[in-house]
C-alpha cells in the first residue's frame, strides 16, 4: 500500500501539531498566572513591611510583573519569528 494516499499519517501529524499548540498556549497561561501571583506576593510583603493603608504595592507588583511577562512574551515571539525566517532561508545575515 502506498503511504502517500494513506490519510492516517496526515491526521497523526495534525493531531501532533494541535497538541504542541495546546501545550504551548496552556504553558503561557500558567506562566502569566505565576508572574502575576509572584507580583502580588511581593506587593503584599511590601505593603506589610511599610504598613500601607491600602494595597498600593500589591497592585503595583501585579502590574509590574504583568508588564515583565509581556516583555518576555514579545522577546520570545521575536526570537521565534527570526528563527523561522533563518530556517526558511528567506533572511540572510551578511
Amino acid at each position: 500500500m502506498d503511504n502517500s494516499t494513506d490519510p492516517q499519517p496526515r491526521k497523526k501529524l495534525l493531531d501532533n501539531k494541535a497538541a504542541k499548540n495546546y501545550m504551548k498556549y496552556s504553558g503561557m497561561a500558567f506562566q502569566i498566572a505565576a508572574y502575576v501571583l509572584v507580583g502580588i506576593f511581593v506587593g503584599k510583603q511590601l505593603d506589610k513591611y511599610f504598613a500601607t493603608s491600602k494595597p498600593y504595592f500589591t497592585a503595583l507588583g501585579a502590574m509590574l510583573f504583568l508588564v515583565a511577562f509581556l516583555i518576555k512574551l514579545i522577546n520570545d515571539l521575536k526570537r521565534g519569528i527570526y528563527r523561522r525566517l533563518l530556517q526558511s532561508n528567506k533572511f540572510s545575515m551578511g
